[in-house]
């Protein structure tokens, strides 16, 4: 009779849990956008996937006041709801800061000092800004211990890696991040991804790698951004295997149209 009620409760504290759980993951998804902007002239598409229930990476996609496109793309330093709660508050954080500062570099570090204020249990999370202009092509960003970038060239049908960023955030305080600023010429494809893409492992226990990344994307060539997007998503399970993600994947893929 005992082991009767304790089997009772244990199956009753797991049903709890996994409801909790699945709650969670509803309202994760709630905080990413169903829909993605597509500015004239641009093409953008994303991936995300989660290793476990929930997860801690993120991207957002949104339309800032003078009609620019803010994109930001996300990995917190855990797994599992933890992350998940985390991830919330960082992408909450980006999106109210970029209303009203409008430099990159000034959100994430304006992001930094909140966060390291609240931040608890050593958390942190690499994050890429990004605020594009439509009409110009001209993208600015800032870059906080994420993952480079890559950028394919349609007029020279080449890859490159964007310069690299500074410290994740979270970790110390005054962090100060520098801003880059590229153009994206019609036919050019950029990348941002997080490193459930790179480390995806094989049977045989190799990484995906940079280099594989890179030669999916070159394959690409220069097609619309959901299609890239496939590509490179069909390389990473066909190297994979049937392997079991180890970590989250997030991919933000922007074109602009020739």
């Amino acid at each position: 009779m005992i082991q009767n009620n304790r089997y009772k409760n244990e199956v009753v504290d797991r049903e709890r849990i996994d409801r909790e759980i699945q709650l969670a993951r509803q309202i994760q998804e709630t905080f990413l956008p169903s829909k993605v902007p597509q500015p004239k002239g641009w093409d953008v598409a994303i991936r995300w996937r989660t290793a476990r229930e929930v997860g801690g990476d993120f991207y957002d996609i949104f339309v800032t006041k003078n009609r620019n496109l803010g994109m930001s793309i996300a990995d917190v330093a855990d797994k599992g709801m933890p992350a998940a709660l985390y991830m919330t508050v960082t992408r909450t954080l980006i999106r109210s800061t970029s209303q009203a500062i409008k430099s990159p570099a000034k959100v994430l570090e304006r992001v930094n000092e909140l966060l390291f204020m609240d931040t608890q249990n050593g958390m942190f999370v690499t994050g890429i800004f990004a605020i594009l202009d439509p009409v110009t092509g001209i993208l600015k960003y800032a870059n906080a211990g994420h993952n480079l970038p890559l950028l394919y060239r349609q007029s020279s049908k080449d890859i490159e890696t964007l310069p690299k960023g500074g410290i994740a955030l979270g970790v110390v305080k005054n962090a100060t991040y520098e801003e880059y600023e590229i153009r994206l010429e019609p036919g050019d494809s950029l990348l941002m991804y997080t490193d459930g893409v790179t480390e995806a492992f094989s049977v045989s226990g190799e990484q995906f790698s940079v280099t594989r990344l890179k030669t999916a994307m070159l394959e690409a060539d220069g097609q619309a951004a959901k299609k890239i997007l496939d590509n490179l998503e069909e390389s990473i399970d066909q190297f994979r295997k049937g392997e079991p993600p180890s970590d989250d994947l997030t991919m933000v893929a922007l074109r602009r149209k020739k």
